[in-house]
């Protein structure tokens, strides 16, 4: 049998940002102290999670007093609609107080409804983008050894054009896309290389003689049902949008005696609604839902109106939290096992955690 060929990694938007800005602000501070540092043709940037990469720089160009540069976005073999797209970042000097601050140009989105980690009236710049852009200049502030206030603003000319093809309209972000990455690096999603590591890692834990097994939709919920669970690692497996593919999969496993089941409230909505597959293109937040959860569990009117025109279900969440309505999550929860049952023998023991927004765990429900 061929061994089949890895898939390639690329960097995220936010790394392309990042890369921009540290190229412009070489090229700029350089030119101020009337060093030749030269236009980089490529620059390492600095990781979340540590270490570096090493991202080739399109072109830059200085000006009095500023210095742009840009970058070509490398999202390797995942299919991601801005791979190939131009990101540009400016750097301006606008004083000597050693500020930074950082804005959206064109084809940046802005934010205009609450339940995202930015709040209305902001660029759609996530956090860890910010910092990463942050360090960038101040790792060349300090390699030139200056410390003036500088702008930084990121452009995408094709920006707009590329949101048509995003759910960020309906997430409220209009004018443009969205800078995003956790950890700087584009890991290919694609549904049979997925799926595909998905079945491996559950071969792994059963091959290990394990015989519990946690699915998480992501890397914060995972890490939550580390902490509570402190299983080997094999135990866990990161499943992304399929958690059905998953749940199938184990279910004809000799030797799994439980699942758990880990996910933040946005993807326990849909779980919970009996939507396995939870990719946007495949299933939605049903708002419908949740408000009639709510209101079986006494919700006031108040709050059943405030569900049905929120944005996200990271906002219902916050709704509810603060509505003083844990109830109503803790139901989600009890649903999303419910309804992971019919994927198995009734003697396979089924959990579910979910992860609060903060990485702590808000509410867990276990078959003993």
């Amino acid at each position: 049998m061929k061994a089949q060929k890895a898939l390639r990694k690329g960097f995220t938007t936010g790394t392309c940002a990042a890369a921009g800005a540290k190229a412009a602000a070489h090229a700029l501070f350089g030119a101020m102290l009337g060093k030749r540092a030269g236009s980089a043709r490529s620059v390492l940037v600095s990781l979340p999670r540590g270490g570096e990469l090493k991202v080739p720089i399109n072109r830059v160009l200085v000006e009095k007093g500023s210095a742009r540069a840009s970058v070509i976005k490398d999202a390797g073999d995942d299919p991601d609609v801005t791979n190939k797209a131009e990101f540009t970042t400016e750097v301006k000097i606008t004083g000597s107080a050693g500020r930074i601050v950082i804005k959206g140009g064109e084809g940046v989105g802005t934010v205009t409804k609450p339940g995202l980690k930015i709040r209305p009236g902001r660029p759609a710049i996530n956090p860890v983008p910010l910092k990463m852009i942050r360090r960038a200049v101040r790792e060349e502030m300090e390699r030139f050894g200056v410390s003036h206030s500088v702008r930084v603003t990121v452009t995408v000319p094709e920006g707009r054009r590329l949101a048509e093809k995003t759910m960020n309209s309906r997430l409220g972000i209009v004018g443009g896309i969205s800078i995003l990455g956790t950890t700087g690096i584009v890991e290919p999603m694609s549904l049979a290389a997925f799926t595909h590591s998905i079945y491996c890692g559950v071969d792994v834990a059963v091959a290990g003689g394990l015989k519990e097994v946690v699915f998480s939709t992501g890397r914060s919920s995972e890490k939550a049902a580390e902490r509570l669970l402190k299983l080997p690692e094999p135990s866990y497996v990161l499943t992304g949008d399929h958690m059905g593919s998953a749940l199938r999969y184990a279910s004809n496993k000799k030797g799994i005696e439980r699942v758990v089941i880990a996910g933040q409230f946005g993807k326990f909505t849909k779980l919970s609604a009996g939507n396995f597959e939870t990719h946007c293109s495949d299933s939605s937040v049903d708002f419908a839902f949740l408000a009639r959860l709510a209101r079986k569990k006494g919700a006031g009117e108040n709050i059943i109106k405030k569900i049905l025109g929120a944005n996200t279900a990271r906002e219902v969440y916050f709704i509810l939290r603060e509505g003083r309505l844990d109830r109503v999550i803790k139901e989600a929860v009890r649903l999303v096992r419910e309804n992971s049952r019919g994927f198995f023998r009734e003697d396979i023991k089924l959990s579910a955690i979910l992860a609060g927004y903060d990485n702590a765990i808000f509410s867990a429900g276990f078959e003993r």
